[in-house]
């Protein structure tokens, strides 16, 4: 009663356990643990049986081998030897029943009846029955009557272990067969209990669960199902009603939600727009003044200030120059205040290092000058940003409001976007600073270029024509009629070899090429070398890479134009060709049959050499080599290339 008690309360216990996995594995345990005890027992009872039947065998082959020695001596005279040898197998035979053989398998039942039997039958043999046959074997072959007697006895104790062990085998099967009937119940009760539990377990919550799936699907949203005892259905039951009632939630406000994404979206549509108008104006921007109003004029079209101004930086003037402006009052223009660091709220902001966006009111200790000018004009309140490029600080952009749009609602200042606006004016006032400098340093390159060819062309003309004056004059004084008229010519040709130079100067420093001029550029100057000298020019065109930029093609029509004026001044030449290789490396070849020079005497020279100073110039300006291989009275070849790496399109 108490063991039965005590189940009870068990089973109670575990079904209040609220873990359906572990109450699973647990069940599930139990009926493995009672399986394998029910087998295990029914395994034992068979081996069992088994070795009570081997034994029973072996008991029975007793009774046979006392028969057998029984005719073995009455017919046998003297073979004891044979008798000896029976006498043994008998001991044999006791001894693997005292012992067993688990290899057949062979063992007596362990009950004490059994086993008192057992030691009966073998002390009859040990004490009776084999000194018996021993004996009368050496005797006589008759056997006595009291022999007989004692053997009777024997073979009646033999039956009667026999029939022991066949009653113990029957019980054992009886065991067995009730072990097995009790197997099949539990299998049953098993599965019957397991069927219950499983509805009650599984089945019903997942039906509760597709029920309320099912009303979520007929639009019935906000259903809730009821949380069941195991914790695993209570997590999915509770996640299955918080996501019923979100989905309430969701469709009940679906206008409200559907309206402020779309709020949202037009927002930062409206911002990428914005940021889009303000880069492309800003890139078509080609001055710092330019750049500004247009900036300004986009801030003030998207944002809603009264007025706006851009003012440009100079800290070492302590000022701030004011570039820009839209609807700023002319008081406001004009002010001497709003020009210093330290009489203006912006210039205050300025000069904090780590300065944000700042909302400025309508009074402000140590700036009542400017408050009062801003009051004057209007406006009570005041955003400033700043207006930097990396780490530099190149002005500030200031809204002026009358009245300070309220934080979160839709005319809000996005204070993110106009800083990032802000920092894409600093980069467009950086380039136009950089592509002025840039304009600067050529105009630079291209005056000393122009210098050293006035110098390398026209001053020595001049300075040839100065001294045929001289001669000139020096030879009127002496009355050499000669020496005048060879003067005259000197100077005559001088006068057009000067003309000549100086026209083409000005062609040269008219050329203007793009990308799809280049071989034009090229045809033209050739023909205009064959008028001017008669000299036949072959061109010659190999490959078809990328082409050049527009600056790389300008220096080597230079150079070009540096190497024929050369040729047509100095080679004497009959022949020229010119070859362009535009594969990986771009290469210029020019080669002459004229006269040549010595390489050697023109590097000692090349600080006097003008014109061959610019032509390393111009090839150093590309990051082009330029080599001259040359000899006296040999022909001449200048060659121009242009590595891979260097190559590169605008």
């Amino acid at each position: 009663m108490q063991a039965a008690c005590t189940f009870v309360y068990g089973f109670i216990m575990f079904v209040s356990i609220n873990s359906l996995s572990f109450r699973l594995k647990t069940l599930t345990l139990i009926w493995l643990v009672a399986a394998a005890f029910s087998i295990s027992l029914t395994l034992i009872l068979s081996w069992q049986l088994e070795g009570g039947a081997a034994a029973i065998n072996d008991v029975g082959s007793l009774r046979m081998q006392s028969y057998r020695l029984s005719l073995l001596r009455h017919n046998t005279w003297h073979n004891t030897a044979e008798i000896n040898a029976k006498i043994q197998q008998f001991d044999d035979t006791i001894s693997r029943l005292e012992t067993g053989d688990p290899s057949r398998p062979l063992f007596l039942p362990s009950t004490p009846e059994v086993q008192a039997q057992m030691q009966q039958v073998k002390q009859q043999w040990q004490q009776q029955i084999r000194p018996m046959f021993r004996s009368e074997s050496e005797n006589s072959p008759v056997i006595m009557p009291e022999s007989l007697a004692k053997l009777e006895s024997f073979l009646q104790t033999i039956n009667q272990l026999n029939k022991t062990v066949e009653t113990v085998n029957t019980r054992y099967i009886q065991w067995l067969r009730a072990f097995q009937i009790l197997l099949l119940m539990m299998v049953l009760v098993s599965a019957a209990i397991t069927v219950l539990l499983l509805s009650r377990w599984v089945l019903r919550p997942l039906q509760s669960l597709q029920n309320g799936v099912q009303a979520v699907h007929d639009g019935h949203f906000g259903t809730q199902i009821p949380l069941e005892d195991s914790a695993e259905f209570a997590l999915v039951g509770k996640g299955f009603n918080q996501m019923s009632t979100r989905l309430q939630e969701l469709y009940g406000h679906l206008e409200h939600e559907v309206n402020k994404k779309t709020q949202d979206l037009i927002h930062k549509n409206r911002e990428l727009a914005t940021m889009y108008e303000v880069l492309h104006k800003l890139t078509q921007s080609q001055s710092v003044a330019e750049a500004s109003t247009h900036f300004l004029t986009q801030i003030m079209s998207n944002f809603p200030a009264q007025a706006g101004s851009i003012r440009l930086i100079d800290n070492k003037r302590g000022r701030m120059d004011l570039i820009a402006h839209i609807g700023l009052p002319e008081v406001l223009q004009t002010e001497e205040a709003c020009q210093r660091f330290d009489d203006c709220l912006c210039g205050q902001a300025a000069q904090n290092s780590e300065w944000q966006p700042i909302r400025f009111h309508e009074k402000h200790p140590g700036s009542q000058p400017f408050t009062a000018v801003c009051e004057r004009s209007g406006f009570h309140y005041l955003s400033v940003f700043p207006i930097c490029y990396k780490d530099t600080e190149l002005g500030l952009m200031t809204l002026y409001f009358q009245k300070m749009p309220e934080e979160g609602s839709a005319d809000a200042l996005p204070k993110d976007l106009l800083n990032a606006l802000c920092n894409q004016l600093g980069i467009a006032l950086n380039h136009i600073r950089l592509v002025g400098e840039n304009r600067l340093l050529a105009v630079l390159q291209e005056r000393n270029l122009l210098a050293q060819g006035l110098h390398d062309s026209i001053a020595q003309s001049l300075t040839f024509l100065n001294l045929q004056v001289q001669m000139l004059e020096s030879a009127l004084l002496n009355d050499e009629k000669e020496q005048v008229k060879e003067n005259l010519t000197f100077i005559r040709e001088g006068v057009e070899e000067c003309y000549d130079d100086v026209r083409e100067l000005l062609l040269n420093f008219r050329t203007k090429i793009t990308k799809k001029e280049f071989r034009e550029a090229v045809e033209t100057l050739t023909q205009r070398f064959e008028q001017q000298t008669h000299v036949p020019v072959a061109v010659e065109w190999h490959g078809e890479g990328l082409p050049l930029s527009s600056d790389q093609q300008l220096q080597f029509i230079f150079i070009l134009q540096e190497s024929l004026s050369n040729i047509r001044k100095h080679a004497q030449a009959k022949n020229v060709r010119i070859t362009f290789d535009l594969e990986k490396d771009v290469s210029m070849t020019i080669w002459d049959d004229g006269r040549g020079f010595d390489v050697e005497r023109l590097h000692l020279l090349a600080g006097n050499h003008v014109g061959l100073h610019i032509m390393r110039e111009r090839a150093k300006r590309i990051r082009a080599e330029l080599s001259i291989e040359s000899q006296e009275n040999h022909a001449t070849r200048i060659r121009l290339v242009l590595p891979e790496c260097e190559r590169m399109l605008e």
